[in-house]
């Protein structure tokens, strides 16, 4: 495969986890906000959709062209829904998956790429924002639906051959990369020994899981006790939870070695190796210890290597 080509395939999906997520943190805060005891403009602390801003690293973009009165709820969720110059944008970054997609077209296929395609035509359209002024839980509930529908489409329809699996080294890495983002947001100033004001608390873990699209997994495997620490398991070192990191780590060096068609003993790139490593750091720490490291170090240094990881799969295989 040309190495134009996967790179295209990788930043597809990358970018459409990246829609979903934003879609996901928008809607999860919009409804934290209308559940909050006081309003947005008399609390000193940001708000759960300003925290969006923090997450995305576009405080200071958002900010820079906007005086006080303008940083209002409003102004947020439109700055990170519809404007063209703001690169983590919901529509900036649709145009940018839809400019990749439309150069792969054979090869990602028919459906994916008309999916794509219409997201990104509908959100362009008067009747997108008419939808988002009358109701954005639901605005953003139809967009994270129109991305899941992708990835849908990309697992129903493509062999397990290379496209496939580029597709998915940039689906998984990217939501580690964002569930590393939301944890250390969320639990920034949190530590076990902390007084907790027990039902502010309580619904601040379930909007995290919320966030994360946890929560009802989550009850399931734990009876509905939101217990901090089984929620920084579960969403870190959980073997089965599809948006744990541990599970998308092994899912993207799964991809990374039948894309070099290599086995369990070898090690044929940077990017292998330095995946094989995160897996196995994942795989076998206990979450005492990631607690004893502190979360937010023990994240930033995942976050870190995801980094180093990302820059590997472009030396590896998009510039070799």
């Amino acid at each position: 495969m040309l190495s134009r080509v996967a790179e295209n395939l990788y930043w597809i999906s990358r970018y459409v986890e990246r829609v979903e997520n934003v879609a996901r943190l928008l809607d999860v805060g919009f409804h934290l906000e209308l559940d909050a005891s006081a309003p947005m403009k008399e609390s000193s602390e940001p708000s759960p959709i300003e925290g969006v801003l923090t997450i995305l690293a576009c405080r200071e973009a958002f900010e820079r062209d906007r005086d006080a009165t303008e940083r209002d709820r409003e102004n947020v969720l439109r700055f990170l829904t519809f404007d063209r110059h703001n690169p983590h944008s919901i529509l900036a970054m649709l145009w940018r998956a839809r400019e990749n997609a439309r150069a792969t077209q054979e090869m990602l296929g028919g459906e994916s790429w008309s999916q794509v395609n219409k997201l990104y035509l509908y959100l362009c359209s008067s009747k997108a924002h008419r939808r988002f002024a009358a109701s954005p839980p639901r605005f953003f509930d139809g967009i994270k639906r129109a991305c899941v529908l992708f990835d849908g489409l990309v697992d129903g329809s493509l062999p397990r051959e290379e496209v496939f699996h580029f597709l998915q080294i940039g689906r998984y890495l990217e939501r580690v990369n964002q569930i590393g983002r939301i944890l250390t947001e969320q639990l920034g100033d949190w530590n076990e020994t902390s007084v907790e004001d027990q039902p502010a608390r309580a619904i601040h873990w379930a909007s995290l899981l919320r966030g994360c699209s946890a929560y009802e997994a989550y009850c399931r495997a734990h009876h509905e006790r939101v217990d901090p620490r089984g929620v920084v398991e579960f969403l870190v070192l959980s073997p089965d939870f599809p948006r744990s990191m541990r599970f998308c780590v092994t899912k993207c060096r799964e991809s990374a070695r039948e894309i070099t068609d290599s086995d369990d003993d070898e090690v044929r790139s940077e990017a292998d190796r330095l995946l094989g490593r995160l897996d196995s750091r994942l795989r076998y720490i206990e979450v005492d210890e990631i607690l004893g490291v502190g979360i937010v170090p023990f994240l930033a240094e995942v976050q870190q290597e995801c980094d180093l990881i990302g820059d590997a799969i472009h030396s590896t295989y998009f510039y070799a």
